[in-house]
């Protein structure tokens, strides 16, 4: 009896850790995805991307949530509550997204991956204003390992540094701290609604943000696309957008959410690799040097905050 239930423990952790690592793997491709939009057609801008995107996503929102609602037992939606889910949704997969997209037209996929990975760095920045008694020694030492990082990768582009690079990293510094704050605040919904559920109330709110700014700029004209440029989108809303919320909801069901954060640091790596072999691009030695204290960081945050919990 003790035996099976160990075997039953043994597959979950290894059922949950390879939910995790797809997922993991589905969020790095959204960059390559974006990359290779753009190049296989120049004169489209990021919010038709998203907007596209959203598009093709929802239905299967909308499924999710049906069949969610069906299942779990989680709080009904609170009209009252209508507000902080807008303004959590338009932050976190309106705002937060449209500055990563726009960022990609100007910087390497593994650039915007490295600064966007910081995002668990603001969360621990933030905590350290509401709650400072939460933040640690090592958990600070872990913040200058990251940024110092940062300042290693910039280093390295010194000499090339252009206001190209510069618009572009300050766009994704702004995507990262976007979705810090979203990750702060909706930690109460997420608790009270359920992870998946409250994802897709928030990305509702930001689909119609996005269609709402999409179709001022573009009108319908923002659908009318190449084939080529829906080939790329497509399998990005599939695989680094839906599958992902559904597989790290299964990831964290099953191993935990401190686990499943450390997993999660391998993003940056996937990411650095696919940029290589699918965009050609290079990597110099400064700037894996401060890939690797970036993830570091992020790393031992993640680890001290899952120490905390235990």
């Amino acid at each position: 009896m003790i035996s099976s239930i160990k075997s039953l423990k043994n597959n979950d952790l290894v059922a949950g850790i390879i939910c995790v690592l797809l997922a993991t793997l589905g969020l790095s491709l959204k960059a390559i995805f974006i990359k290779l939009t753009y190049q296989a057609e120049p004169n489209i801008d990021a919010i038709s991307i998203l907007a596209i995107r959203l598009v093709l996503a929802l239905p299967f929102f909308i499924l999710l949530l049906l069949y969610v609602s069906r299942k779990a037992s989680k709080a009904t939606f609170n009209i009252s509550q209508l507000p902080l889910f807008l303004f959590l949704g338009v932050l976190g997969f309106y705002v937060s997204a449209i500055l990563d997209f726009t960022a990609l037209a100007y910087i390497p996929a593994s650039l915007e991956r490295l600064i966007l990975f910081l995002y668990p760095t603001f969360v621990v920045l933030i905590s350290l204003f509401i709650r400072p008694t939460e933040v640690t020694r090592a958990i600070l030492f872990a913040l200058l390992i990251s940024y110092g990082g940062v300042v290693v990768v910039f280093i390295e582009q010194a000499s090339t540094i252009t206001p190209q690079i510069i618009t572009g990293s300050l766009l994704v510094f702004g995507a990262a701290i976007s979705f810090a704050i979203y990750t702060v605040v909706s930690v109460k919904l997420i608790n009270e609604h359920g992870s998946v559920r409250f994802t897709a109330y928030a990305m509702f709110a930001a689909s119609g943000a996005t269609l709402a700014h999409a179709l001022s700029v573009h009108g319908l004209g923002v659908f009318n696309q190449s084939l080529n440029v829906y080939a790329l989108i497509f399998p990005m809303a599939i695989f680094s957008t839906v599958l992902p919320l559904i597989l790290m909801a299964e990831g964290i069901r099953r191993i935990g959410a401190s686990r499943t954060s450390i997993i999660a640091t391998t993003g940056p790596v996937i990411t650095i690799t696919l940029a290589v072999f699918f965009l050609g691009e290079t990597i110099g030695v400064l700037q894996a040097l401060g890939g690797v204290m970036i993830v570091a960081g992020v790393f031992f945050v993640a680890r001290e905050k899952a120490a905390k919990i235990k």
